[in-house]
């Protein structure tokens, strides 16, 4: 079961019982997992109160429609009418802070996210953990019989961004290892395709549950012919500690903490690329791809989009919104679907992409168009560093842009010099 369902079966089993009916319901720690159970919270008719989170950059902001505010604001509200929801892998912290602060109200884990810290050593959570492994040593088995000797290279997370980077420097750690055969492990088949981009023919596809326990055997067994390709999985490493201390942009976290790569170490361009199959309709080097969704930064509102479409069509630019699913187009644009693998294609085809910091930018990055990303002005995560800076992407234009009442700080067109000097700010 994925965790996205694991959510909602929570979520509507407490709200079947009536537990949010005459309560103040809080969300704490903002992620996209927050912001998924905000949206399906608000889809059936539960609307928090606000989004609690300790980053100071955050705080102010507004997303999904609910104010991002400081965990102190909880004091002022009577605990026991109150209900704290938390979907990260973090509870055990967040729980531990909101008691020191005095709320004695019920605090819910409503998804496991950190399904490798467990701080027991009860016989039921060993019988269980080892059942979970039992469970991944299956699965290494079934995946050793298909691919014997290669060696593995496991991208633990849905996540294209890190499907990217771990595939783009995957060449060199070959070369630097010596190692000739490699099969690539992955979840789902949007980093399937990501995969294929990079040339892989060896790819084998899990769901979340499946992967986690997959990476618990790998660790348990000592398997050395494989490598975990994520700097934070499993979140025993603490690898990503580091920016609490020092910067290291989330490229290089591939390239150093998680291949052991010198700093010359090039990332390699994809090399199998699939045709944009819907070019007939989409105006050759005259349209703007818009991409405003991400999973693992805060969005922008929708009016933000709105005015950066409005401002292409004026200047005779045909305008599409990448989206899927639910995910709604900007207004005054059309919607464009299209499949992981030709989304490159795509935006070449178009000649101009303008995206929030996504895992599509990753994909994109290098794209022969104008490329833009837009970065929200908050720092990343509970680090003292600017998404702007850890997300960087050399060789783009950029948008850094509040999300509340300053909405642009700079405007810097990169390689869209033609495009304009600079979209007009809200009077």
């Amino acid at each position: 079961m994925s965790r996205k369902i694991e959510m909602k079966r929570a979520l509507d089993a407490r709200i079947a019982a009536r537990a949010f009916d005459g309560r103040t319901v809080f969300l704490f720690g903002h992620c996209n997992a927050t912001e998924e159970m905000a949206d399906y919270l608000l889809s059936r008719d539960v609307a928090p109160a606000a989004i609690l989170d300790n980053n100071p950059s955050k705080q102010g902001l507004v997303c999904r429609g609910l104010p991002i505010k400081a965990p102190e604001t909880i004091k002022g509200y009577n605990a026991e009418a109150c209900v704290v929801l938390i979907a990260t892998r973090f509870f055990a912290e967040m729980s531990a802070q909101l008691r020191r602060l005095g709320y004695g109200g019920e605090i819910v884990q409503v998804v496991e996210y950190n399904s490798f810290a467990e701080y027991s050593l009860s016989r039921e959570t060993l019988a269980r953990k080892k059942a979970r492994m039992l469970r991944g040593a299956k699965t290494l088995e079934e995946i050793r019989a298909l691919y014997p000797s290669q060696h593995l290279v496991v991208c633990p997370n849905d996540a294209l961004g890190d499907a990217y980077w771990a595939m783009a420097f995957l060449p060199a750690y070959r070369e630097k290892h010596g190692i000739a055969d490699a099969a690539v492990v992955a979840v789902g088949d949007a980093c399937r395709q990501v995969a294929e981009m990079f040339g892989a023919e060896e790819v084998v596809t899990l769901d979340e549950t499946r992967m986690d326990e997959l990476v618990q055997a790998l660790i348990f067994t000592r398997e050395n012919n494989a490598i975990i390709a994520h700097h934070d999985r499993p979140y025993t490493d603490k690898i990503i500690k580091w920016l609490d201390r020092r910067f290291l942009s989330f490229i290089d976290y591939y390239r150093y903490a998680v291949y052991g790569l010198d700093k010359d170490a090039p990332p390699a361009p994809p090399t199998k690329l699939s045709p944009f199959e819907n070019r007939e309709s989409v105006p050759q080097g005259r349209s703007v791809i818009l991409s405003p969704y991400a999973k693992s930064v805060v969005e922008l509102p929708s009016d933000f989009w709105e005015r950066i479409a409005d401002d292409c069509l004026r200047r005779g630019y045909a305008v599409y919104t990448n989206g899927i699913g639910e995910e709604q187009a900007v207004r005054g644009s059309l919607p464009l679907s299209a499949p992981i693998s030709q989304m490159l294609a795509a935006a070449e085809h178009a000649g101009t992409f303008i995206g929030i910091r996504s895992g599509l930018c990753d994909v994109l990055f290098a794209a022969n168009c104008r490329r833009i990303v837009v970065f929200p002005d908050c720092c990343y995560s509970t680090t003292p560093h600017k998404v702007e800076d850890f997300f960087a992407l050399p060789g783009w234009g950029k948008i850094v842009g509040g999300i509340d009442e300053s909405e642009f700080k700079r405007y810097d067109c990169g390689k869209a010099k033609d495009f304009g000097a600079r979209i007009p700010e809200r009077r």
